[in-house]
């Protein structure tokens, strides 16, 4: 556990949190954007034909997710070291975040779609997938 207090997995942990924010901004601006505005745009605010978005609500939970699959993806690997363990573990994390967050709003915001949660749960396991593999990637750089 000694692990997550130093400077390689600070390295990690800071540069996963740019590829992530990098990989959602590109998701969120360009490949999903007017599925997102089709399906959720009456539940958005709207400026230009765009969905406004809240940047330093998004910008801190993109913080927070990339910092979780950094660190489930890191303890993974601590106990087997391979690219397998990573991109299963974070297509794990990937699921059970987006999952929770999408299905508990499609409990309770009347208008959120299942359509929606579906494609949004697939892209945080995307999202997982690519964690793992950069995290991989990462560790070995950073620890040689």
């Amino acid at each position: 556990m000694n692990y997550f207090l130093t400077l390689p997995f600070l390295k990690v942990a800071v540069i996963s949190i740019v590829i992530f924010i990098s990989l959602d901004f590109l998701w969120l601006s360009k490949i999903a954007q007017k599925l997102y505005l089709k399906h959720l745009g009456h539940l958005s605010q709207i400026e230009n034909g765009r969905i406004v978005f809240n940047l330093p609500a998004g910008v801190s939970v993109q913080i927070i997710i990339a910092l979780g699959f950094a660190f489930f993806v890191s303890l993974a690997l601590l106990v087997h070291n391979s690219l397998e363990t990573a991109i299963i573990t974070g297509a794990i994390a990937g699921f059970v975040t987006y999952a929770t967050f999408d299905l508990t709003s499609l409990s309770f915001i009347r208008g959120f779609t299942i359509f929606i949660s579906l494609i949004d749960i697939a892209w945080g396991m995307v999202q997982g997938i690519f964690s793992g593999i950069y995290v991989y990637f990462l560790t070995k750089y950073f620890s040689s």
